[in-house]
């Protein structure tokens, strides 16, 4: 009976999927920016640069440090589709769809079939898929559910993978469940050495992007870009009750996206004040997700904290949803009536499918085609955030040839210049292109984004992390073999 729920739960996410068959992709939010970092990061690849770190193409042929800071598991994932013969457009509603399913699937072993439609069918996860396109977060989504279970079994080792696979994928929505794993933590006390030890797994594993992403935005504009964004995307409460199907941004527009918890989700929070003595740490969490979402909360907002780079607070509608359908899923088993229980089970699935049949829907199409690629002179990025610190004015326009001793390249550490095969001395321009020393007449100029230390460092730490698990996982084997 347990496998025919999961079949019947992943047919049905199949379903919510139906309109991603086609060849072409589709004009959510982001989708331009997945799709021009897709086409870079391949071309990266295929030149040779792994992990790719630096995007050649982007801000006019410039040069942009995009994947050094952009979650990079998505990209991999599409990047393995395209090589096996899809196109960027396939490869990328590919990813979006399994990492679904596998969220599906997660979140149905750890609170059951309720939960997992409480979940995958809440309107904000297809707000994530459909209107604003968001790849890191729908992927980060596939693993979340699947490192709560393996805290639940206490298989501490299949926890740490799972986390660094979340941080690889959207390190963002660890800020954002903060107050669930704080939670799970106080009721794991006993085994906090455990706990800790698969924090420090997954941070070894993902160091390799993890370091280089934040300990480098210091050179780049990220601070006077996105800290302060929070300060009018405080969500009205009502909006958070019900709020109308929309594809403009929040703020942007007639049509602004919805950001309702939902009908079934909030009458499983209700469920669950019924039942609080044994929902209370989940009722908890979901109060203080929405008390984040609301303007009072703007005093907390204020802080120097990691809150500040969550950016809007309306993104907390996941940590919501997630302990909405916790709460759902654990106060319909303390129904002792029979009846009234299968009740409220039909009644919460039913309200979740149905409440959510017209929100199963992309936007329009779109063409991206190389003609596309060939004239975009964007970064890929919301507000730029990413470009060096160098840069004082910014300016999408390509430029003619430079002139002797300087490249239409962005400074950055990690480039290196060579004139006659010797590495020389380069420095910013006043406007943070790529300077060095007037050569001589006929010199041959060679450029080369390298490693920084930090960087290489980065890769030596998950490099040890992964050969000390793969030796545990041989040595566990052997010895259980015998």
């Amino acid at each position: 009976m347990g496998k025919l729920k999961l079949v019947i739960l992943l047919l049905l996410g199949l379903f919510a999927m139906i309109t991603f068959w086609g060849p072409n992709f589709y004009d959510g939010h982001d989708s331009q920016a997945h799709m021009v970092r897709l086409q870079q990061f391949d071309k990266a690849i295929k030149n040779g640069q792994f992990p790719p770190q630096w995007a050649p193409d982007l801000y006019a042929g410039r040069g942009y440090p995009v994947f050094i800071f952009a979650y990079p598991l998505p990209y991999f994932a599409a990047e393995g589709f395209h090589l096996f013969g899809f196109s960027l457009a396939v490869s990328l509603k590919l990813v979006l769809v399994l990492a679904y399913l596998v969220s599906l699937a997660g979140m149905y072993y750890l609170a059951g079939f309720l939960g997992a439609v409480l979940w995958g069918f809440a309107p904000y996860l297809f707000v994530k898929i459909f209107i604003t396109g968001s790849l890191g977060v729908v992927v980060a989504f596939a693993f979340i559910p699947w490192f709560f279970w393996a805290i639940k079994r206490q298989r501490w080792l299949v926890a740490g993978i799972f986390l660094a696979l979340w941080i690889l994928s959207h390190p963002g929505k660890l800020v954002i469940f903060a107050p669930l794993l704080g939670l799970i933590f106080f009721q794991n006390i006993r085994q906090w050495r455990r706990f800790f030890a698969a924090i420090i797994l997954a941070l070894g594993l993902s160091a390799w992007y993890f370091l280089p992403a934040n300990l480098e935005l210091p050179y780049t504009h990220f601070k006077d870009f996105v800290s302060h964004q929070y300060q009018n995307d405080f969500v009205p409460f009502s909006r958070l009750l019900y709020s109308k199907w929309g594809t403009n941004a929040p703020g942007w527009g007639k049509n602004p996206l919805s950001q309702q918890v939902g009908i079934a989700q909030w009458l499983a929070v209700g469920l669950g004040l019924i039942f609080w003595r044994k929902t209370w740490q989940y009722l908890l969490v979901f109060s203080i997700s929405i008390g984040l979402m609301l303007a009072p909360s703007q005093f907390i907002w204020d802080w120097p904290t990691p809150l500040q780079s969550v950016s809007t607070p309306w993104r907390f509608l996941a940590l919501a949803v997630f302990t909405s359908a916790l709460i759902g899923s654990t106060a319909v088993k303390l129904i002792k009536n029979y009846l009234l229980r299968i009740t409220f089970y039909v009644l919460l699935i039913a309200l979740a499918l149905y409440g959510n049949r017209n929100h199963m829907r992309i936007n329009d199409t779109r063409v991206y085609d190389q003609e596309f690629f060939d004239n975009y002179t964007g970064v890929a990025t919301g507000w730029n955030e990413h470009l060096p610190i160098w840069v004082k004015s910014v300016d999408f326009d390509r430029l003619p040839p430079p002139p002797p001793g300087q490249l239409n390249t962005l400074y950055y550490p990690g480039w290196e210049v060579k004139i006659d095969g010797q590495a020389v001395p380069i420095w910013p321009s006043a406007n943070g292109l790529i300077e060095f020393a007037t050569p001589s007449a006929g010199a041959k100029i060679e450029t080369n984004f390298t490693d920084t230390p930090l960087r290489r460092w980065a890769k030596i730490i998950s490099l040890f992390t992964l050969s000390s698990v793969l030796f545990y996982c041989f040595r566990y084997r052997r010895n259980h073999i015998k």
